[in-house]
């Protein structure tokens, strides 16, 4: 008998369920049913004017991760700079009047291996000469950009041009005052001194030599500017 009981009134629960979900969606269905068009169009409206916020939050977002990207390039390429200048190396500083200036520029010619890129404002000493004419003739690709106002019967212009030695002179209307000299891509010299005679026994000059593939490839890109204008 409590079998039947409650088996009764396990039926008469779930039927009660089933009318009061049946009551509820008929209730919704009805309140929206007694939505008027208009009102219809001001829910829509309002779904857009939403829509349209979202959209704008997005686009804001999407603006902000590529500032935020490009901020980080920037830091990650200052980064890269400042671990080449951290290993910028000073090989020496030389003075003259007879401080080893020339010995220095012969020494590393002979060293190397890939290539010579020169700027030079005055150029007239003849062991300079005859060892960029040796690195040539070994292979080494030399490239130097003369001061046009400095050509004389003195200069190693035409000694390097003869010998096959690519060579320019530079077309700034004013001065071409470099004293530059880079080496495979990785070794710098300059300073104020100018390949003469002058600057290696009377004068006071200075010469730095530099390793630092930071360094060289500025200088790099300046010697390709000259070299590029030059005639």
């Amino acid at each position: 008998m409590k079998q039947i009981t409650g088996g009764f009134c396990l039926k008469k629960t779930v039927a009660f369920l089933l009318v009061f979900v049946v009551s509820s969606v008929t209730s919704s269905a009805i309140t929206y049913s007694l939505l008027s068009p208009s009102q219809y169009e001001q829910r829509i409206a309002d779904l857009k004017s939403e829509l349209a916020e979202k959209n704008s939050l997005l686009s804001a977002l999407q603006t902000e991760k590529l500032n935020l990207e490009s901020q980080i390039s920037s830091l990650q390429s200052k980064i890269f700079s400042l671990k080449h200048q951290i290993n910028t190396e000073i090989l020496g500083i030389f003075f003259s009047p007879k401080g080893g200036c020339e010995n220095q520029i012969l020494h590393w010619i002979s060293r190397a291996n890939l290539s010579i890129h020169i700027l030079i404002y005055s150029f007239t000493l003849d062991s300079i000469g005859d060892a960029l004419v040796e690195a040539h003739n070994r292979g080494v690709t030399v490239k130097v950009v003369f001061e046009a106002g400095q050509i004389s019967q003195y200069s190693e212009y035409e000694k390097l041009k003869t010998a096959g030695i690519s060579v320019r002179t530079d077309t700034n209307p004013k001065l071409m005052h470099n004293k530059v000299m880079i080496v495979d891509g990785i070794i710098v010299l300059t300073g104020s001194f100018n390949w003469s005679n002058n600057a290696e026994n009377y004068n006071d000059e200075n010469l730095i030599v530099i390793k630092s593939t930071y360094v060289a490839k500025v200088y790099e890109a300046e010697f390709q500017k000259i070299w590029a204008e030059s005639a």
